[in-house]
C-alpha cells in the first residue's frame, strides 16, 4: 500500500540518532517523495561523533535547498553535458561552432561521462587535459572555455554546489609559428597552379585584395558586389558542421558571420573589378550550358553552382603551396593584408581591424603586428645610433679598461 505524501512531513526536515549497532551518528534528511510509490527519498551521512552528525546535517540541507540537486544525484556528467548542449548552448550558436562544442564535450564524455555529476572533480579534469592535451594548447584552451560554460550553468541551476572546471591549468603555449609573407613570385606561382576549382585564380586575387576569412570568400554573393562602383559586403559565411557516421565529408551551412563587426563593406580596387567582371560574364556562359546550377547568386562554386566544401578548399590548398614549396599558410595571406595596409603608413589598427572585422582592436594588434628581417635591422641599427644619446660608450669603454 503507497502512502500519500500530502501526510508527511515536508522535505526538508532532518534527524539525527544513534546507530548502536554500528557505532556511529547518523544525519539524515528528507529530500522529496517518489511519485510513483509515496516513499521518502532520504539521503544519509554516518559520522562518529555527534557533533560532526550536526555538521553533516547542516551540510545536507544546504546541498538539497533545490530539488535539482536530488535531479543531480541521478545524473551523470555525460547526461548533463548532452542536456546542456542541446539546450543552452546549441541553438544559439553557428553549426560550426556548434560542431567545435560537439568535439569537446565529447572528450570529456568518452573520458569521464560515467562519473556522477555531483562527483566530478577539477583533479579529473586537469588530468583530463594534461594527459589528452599536453602538446595541445589551442584544443585544451577552448576545452576549458566549454566545460566551463558547461559546468557553471549546472552550478546556476544547483545541480552542482561549485564548476570543477574554474581553476583548470593549459599545458605551456607553444611559440607562434612564424609569419612567412608570400613573395610576388610566390602569388605569381600560386595563381597559375592547376587545380580542381575553376575560379581558383579569382579566389586567390579576391583574397589578396580584401583579407577575407575562408568562409567569408567562399560565401559572397553576386548581390553584395557593385563591380562599377568598387565594393563589396559582407554579410554571410560558409562554414562547415559536424560530419555524421553515414556522410561523406562534413556538411555545409551559409550562416552571417562570426561577430557583428564582420558584417562590413569594404571597397576593392579596380583591378579587382575588372577581374571578376569578366569572370562573371564566363560564369554566366557556364550556366547556361548547364543542366543545373543550385546556386546562381554564389560568386565561388564548384562544377553545376555546388557549394564549394571549406575543409576541402583548405585542404587543397595546404596540397597545393606545399606542393610548389610554398611556406606561406592560407591564413597567413590575411594576414598579409594587414600588413601590407601597416606598412604602408596611410592607415592606423582602427582601419586595419575594420578592413578584417576583427571584433576588437586588441586582437588586430596582437595578431598582426609582425616585424620582418628588414624592420628588425632598422631597430638594430636605430638602437645602435640611439645608445649614444643615453651613454658615451667610448667614456665607459675606457673607465672599464683601466680598472
Amino acid at each position: 500500500m503507497t502512502t500519500n505524501p500530502k501526510h508527511h512531513r515536508p522535505a526538508g526536515d532532518g534527524s539525527i540518532y544513534k546507530d548502536e549497532k554500528r557505532g556511529r551518528w547518523i544525519a539524515q534528511l528528507r529530500v522529496g517523495y517518489d511519485g510513483r510509490t509515496g516513499r521518502s527519498i532520504k539521503r544519509t551521512r554516518a559520522c562518529l561523533t555527534q557533533k560532526e552528525a550536526r555538521q553533516a546535517l547542516d551540510d545536507l540541507r544546504e546541498k538539497y535547498a533545490n530539488q535539482a540537486a536530488v535531479l543531480a544525484d541521478h545524473m551523470t556528467v555525460k547526461d548533463w553535458l548532452l542536456r546542456w548542449f542541446e539546450t543552452y548552448s546549441k541553438p544559439k550558436i553557428r553549426p560550426s561552432t556548434a560542431a567545435g562544442y560537439d568535439n569537446m564535450l565529447q572528450i570529456a564524455i568518452d573520458a569521464l561521462g560515467r562519473r556522477p555529476l555531483d562527483e566530478l572533480t577539477s583533479y579529473e579534469l586537469q588530468t583530463l587535459i594534461n594527459t589528452r592535451m599536453r602538446s595541445h594548447f589551442r584544443t585544451a584552451q577552448f576545452f576549458r572555455a566549454v566545460i566551463r560554460m558547461a559546468f557553471q550553468r549546472a552550478v546556476r541551476l544547483k545541480l552542482i554546489r561549485e564548476n570543477p572546471a574554474d581553476d583548470l591549468e593549459l599545458p605551456r603555449k607553444p611559440p607562434r609559428k612564424p609569419f612567412v609573407r608570400p613573395t610576388k613570385k610566390d602569388r605569381e606561382t600560386l595563381l597559375a597552379a592547376d587545380t580542381i576549382y575553376y575560379c581558383w585564380r579569382q579566389i586567390l586575387l579576391t583574397e589578396f585584395m580584401t583579407g577575407l576569412r575562408r568562409g567569408e570568400l567562399l560565401g559572397l554573393h553576386w548581390t553584395d558586389i557593385n563591380l562599377d562602383e568598387g565594393w563589396l559586403r559582407v554579410r554571410y559565411s560558409l562554414t562547415n558542421g559536424k560530419r555524421e557516421p553515414d556522410m561523406a565529408e562534413k556538411p555545409i551551412f551559409l550562416s552571417e558571420p562570426k561577430t557583428a563587426t564582420s558584417k562590413r563593406q569594404i571597397f576593392i580596387p579596380p583591378a579587382l573589378c575588372k577581374e571578376l567582371a569578366a569572370y562573371k560574364a564566363r560564369q554566366s556562359a557556364m550556366r547556361l550550358r548547364a543542366e543545373d546550377w543550385q546556386h546562381p547568386d554564389l560568386v565561388f562554386t564548384f562544377k553545376n553552382g555546388r557549394y564549394i566544401n571549406p575543409s576541402v578548399f583548405s585542404s587543397q590548398y595546404c596540397k597545393i603551396r606545399r606542393k610548389l614549396g610554398i611556406k606561406t599558410t592560407f591564413h597567413m595571406l590575411r594576414h598579409d593584408m594587414a600588413s601590407r595596409m601597416k606598412a604602408s603608413h596611410k592607415f592606423d589598427f582602427k582601419d586595419i581591424q575594420e578592413q578584417l572585422g576583427h571584433s576588437t582592436i586588441q586582437i588586430t594588434m596582437d595578431i598582426y603586428t609582425h616585424i620582418d628581417e628588414q624592420q628588425k635591422t632598422a631597430v638594430s641599427s636605430w638602437l645602435e645610433d640611439d645608445v649614444s644619446n643615453i651613454i658615451d660608450m667610448g667614456e665607459k669603454r675606457k673607465r672599464l679598461e683601466t680598472k
